[in-house]
């Protein structure tokens, strides 16, 4: 005979697994009469007995939001956290980070404690490969999970899109007169970077032009600035980049200064996030907005209405919009030299 689970009983009852945790539990977190009649009818009805050591941890609901994220210094990722922090805070939540430093082992171990602490919800920020975790991981713990920007058919998730998000960028560039666009990778296994890259992709097959040529760095200046050096030192120079996100590009930015060439002038400039000071380096950076505290924000919406018994797995896409500033203004040359080359020969 099968053992009967606590998804069995969530399922049954039309309710979150987490609300028949805390009835099954003794809570003390308030449920409606009905809802709590309905829950224990089912659990009378199919039998189900409780996992002590869930039920050990239940007792010790503290009202929490766990937040994972790769990076917190990354200011798209604090951004995003705002977001929730500021939604959970409305609600009556509080929350807790924790940060995987884009390691396995360091993600297993974040994941495990917010676990333990018996968290009413996770969020996992970010599409990395370093985060691992499937619905028998967090079932007896009772715990609601939310991805922003990871794609899932098992858990409910909240994105930007990507794809859109990289066509933008690139036909935006496009009008602009360029037809050597590169594009700056980011982490290996990125979601982000794998969709982005995408759209850019399609928009030069579209156009006829050869497909971006491609260097992969960190999600750091540091990772950018490498990258690009490796693209504005090629023989077939590009006119233009599209960098993963803005710390990418300003790396990119700090490689073609080093270089000798002028941005916008001899090569056009672009990321991703709109990250505060995307605004202020110079010149300032075109970048696609992601509306990061609004992809926080709608990740706890999910969590309250899961709370109020909405037990669906569902699917929010958060549209963003291109913020156009100087770094974009170049046109390509005409023989591909730097500014800085032609002048001297002048």
């Amino acid at each position: 005979m099968a053992v009967v689970t606590i998804r069995d009983v969530a399922e049954a009852a039309g309710v979150s697994v987490a609300t028949v945790s805390r009835i099954a539990s003794g809570s003390d977190y308030p449920v409606g009469a009905r809802t709590r009649e309905r829950v224990e009818a089912v659990i009378e009805a199919l039998g189900y007995r409780p996992n002590q050591s869930a039920t050990d941890l239940s007792r010790r609901d503290t009202h929490l939001v766990g937040v994972v994220a790769p990076d917190m210094a990354n200011q798209y990722y604090a951004q995003v956290t705002r977001g929730i922090e500021d939604a959970a805070h409305a609600a009556g939540y509080q929350v807790l980070f924790s940060s995987t430093d884009r390691r396995r082992t360091r993600a297993a171990a974040a994941l495990e404690a917010l676990l333990r602490r018996r968290v009413a919800a996770l969020v996992v920020l970010g599409g990395g490969e370093e985060i691992r975790l499937t619905p028998e991981h967090v079932a007896p713990y009772g715990t609601e999970v939310v991805l922003v920007g990871r794609p899932s058919e098992t858990f409910s998730t909240v994105q930007a899109d990507g794809v859109r998000a990289g066509q933008v960028m690139a036909e935006h560039f496009l009008g602009l007169g360029h037809e050597r666009v590169a594009f700056l990778a980011g982490s290996r296994g990125s979601t982000a970077t794998r969709l982005r890259q995408q759209g850019v992709r399609r928009v030069l097959r579209t156009a006829g032009l050869e497909p971006p040529a491609t260097a992969r760095g960190g999600y750091t200046e540091e990772g950018g600035y490498t990258a690009a050096m490796e693209l504005l030192q090629a023989a077939a120079r590009p006119t233009a980049i599209i960098a993963a996100n803005d710390r990418m590009a300003i790396g990119a930015m700090a490689a073609a200064h080093d270089l000798g060439l002028s941005v916008p002038d001899d090569v056009a400039l672009a990321g991703f996030d709109d990250t505060p000071i995307s605004a202020y380096v110079r010149p300032a950076l075109t970048t696609y907005s992601l509306r990061s505290g609004r992809l926080g924000a709608e990740a706890m919406q999910l969590i309250l209405e899961r709370e109020e018994g909405d037990t669906s797995t569902r699917h929010r896409t958060v549209d963003g919009e291109i913020v156009v500033r100087a770094s974009c203004g170049a046109r390509p040359a005409a023989d591909g030299e730097p500014r800085a080359a032609r002048s001297a020969r002048t």
